[in-house]
């Protein structure tokens, strides 16, 4: 195994630490939450939150072009520009956070008090949270061009203990609200912007401290904010329709059918979350190197990257989806004790759409690395934006909430199809060659794996340890039936080699 490839796996096994201690914080969190704040208040929560972040599909966008530039010029060691851009980017974000203020203090409070769906008698709290939530997006985005810094350093074992100091002190502000006398909505809201300043203090020391571009000084470099406006710019686009599907839907189904049904999509996406982190941990270990290749012009490494990294981070969100989408009924009636309707077929649905969208992860990352975002953006952003409408318009006809999901899963599957088009004019990339190398290794994985865990679902008995041990087994066994017909043989060759190597030093 290269140096690469042992130091994407070392970051990789970082990254899944600090995944299964959120997961586990984040699920227990989720429980105590939906019963302190009650079914109605959890879903202003994050409807609230939801309209806040609506404001913040800038933070994205600056998220993309920071990590895009420092890794290039980390890539290629001047460490001189990479000062230049870490200054101005930061300069830039607080003219843009004092910009996001003023209009979510405005805009978005005026759509707060006038549109949503709220009891009169908890409009009060829902407005403090939506100011606490403000704050702490704009927090947030001063903060990007650290985590930046980090994540291009490939740095994962800061990166992880940050996110897990952010999850123990989630834990512990779930606790604190057990205890508390005043409103518990209210006192989440604070709290949860007292973890944000911790956290983002936190990122400034640590590259204050070790990172040599992360000096402070005066730069109103027009070079580099044309280069960087550029791509900002087509990526904010993109970042916004995102934001309006995202927290437009969210939005959408508060109209029509109350915070009930918020509560509902927060719990969903919950679950869908914590298993979409398998994948998702996989892929930021990958960025850096991916971006890193394209910049050093290895374009041979970089498509071999890519369709790794496509099809392994699939395979990690499949591994933990199949056994899930099963037996949701049943770790749902685990985990709470109070099932909301809807909460189980809506993870589902989100968990195929996080399937789908876990393949454009690698394929955004090579075209921000390329820098060649207009097309990208003016026609696969044209695809995506018909979520809104279309989810509009058949929620309008009378159908229940669950079709807003499929609408999402269609038109991202459609989406995916289109992008990979349009980036296959900046790289080595043809349809026969993704089919070859992405594909049908999926397909058969997939396939062999469902025909394995069907039938077992229905001889594992439903009791708690019944359900643990299916969603085990079936893990298993999707792991083995990657084995055999997912990965090539010099993949299986270089696995089985790497074990050995490591059971003999023990």
């Amino acid at each position: 195994m290269d140096s690469n490839s042992k130091r994407i796996a070392k970051n990789s096994l970082f990254l899944y630490v600090r995944m299964a201690v959120l997961m586990l914080i984040s699920i227990f969190t989720s429980r105590v939450l939906l019963e302190k704040l009650g079914v109605d208040d959890f879903g202003i929560y994050n409807v609230v939150g939801g309209v806040a972040v609506l404001f913040a599909f800038f933070s994205s966008s600056l998220t993309n072009a920071s990590q895009r530039f420092l890794t290039i010029e980390l890539g290629r060691n001047d460490l001189k520009k990479a000062n230049v851009f870490f200054n101005q980017h930061l300069i830039v974000y607080l003219l843009i956070a004092g910009g996001i203020f003023l209009l979510a203090e405005t805009v978005g409070l005026w759509f707060v008090y006038n549109k949503l769906v709220i009891p009169p008698d908890r409009l009060f709290a829902a407005v403090c949270v939506y100011h606490f939530t403000v704050i702490s997006l704009c927090l947030t985005l001063l903060g990007i061009v650290f985590n930046s810094c980090i994540i291009a350093h490939e740095a994962m074992d800061v990166f992880s203990f940050l996110g897990i100091f952010q999850g123990v002190a989630k834990l512990g502000v779930v606790y604190l609200l057990t205890i508390s006398l005043t409103d518990k909505l209210i006192a989440y809201g604070f709290l949860m912007l007292v973890v944000t300043l911790l956290v983002q203090v936190f990122y400034m020391l640590y590259c204050f401290k070790h990172y040599e571009e992360c000096k402070l000084r005066w730069v109103w470099n027009k070079t580099v904010l044309k280069e960087t406006s550029t791509l900002v710019g087509w990526n904010m686009i993109g970042t916004a329709v995102y934001a309006i599907n995202d927290s437009g839907v969210n939005i959408l189904m508060n109209l029509f059918f109350g915070p009930v049904v918020n509560a509902a999509r927060a719990l969903s996406g919950q679950v869908s979350g914590a298993v979409g982190s398998f994948s998702s941990n996989f892929y930021i270990s990958v960025q850096p190197p991916l971006t890193k290749a394209y910049a050093s012009g290895d374009y041979n490494y970089m498509m071999k990257l890519f369709y790794n990294s496509s099809k392994y981070s699939f395979y990690f969100l499949w591994i933990i989806c199949l056994p899930v989408m099963f037996s949701i009924n049943e770790l749902l009636s685990i985990w709470l004790t109070e099932v909301p309707e809807y909460v189980g077929v809506f993870t589902i649905w989100i968990l195929l759409y996080s399937m789908v969208t876990t393949l454009n992860n690698p394929i955004w990352t090579i075209s921000l690395a390329v820098g060649k975002l207009k097309w990208y953006i003016l026609i696969g952003s044209g695809v995506f934006l018909m979520v809104f409408p279309i989810s509009y318009a058949v929620l309008k006809l009378g159908y229940s909430p669950v079709s807003v999901f499929m609408v999402m899963v269609a038109v991202r599957s459609v989406y995916l199809i289109v992008v990979l088009r349009i980036i296959s004019s900046y790289i080595p990339l043809t349809y026969r060659g993704y089919m070859n190398g992405v594909v049908y290794p999926i397909l058969k994985s997939t396939v062999l794996s469902t025909a394995v865990a069907a039938p077992l679902y229905y001889v594992m008995p439903a009791t708690v340890i019944g359900t643990f041990s299916y969603c085990f087994l079936v893990a298993l066994a999707t792991i083995v039936c990657i084995g055999m017909v997912g990965v090539t043989a010099g993949e299986r060759t270089v696995v089985r080699n790497f074990l050995k190597n490591k059971l003999c030093k023990k």
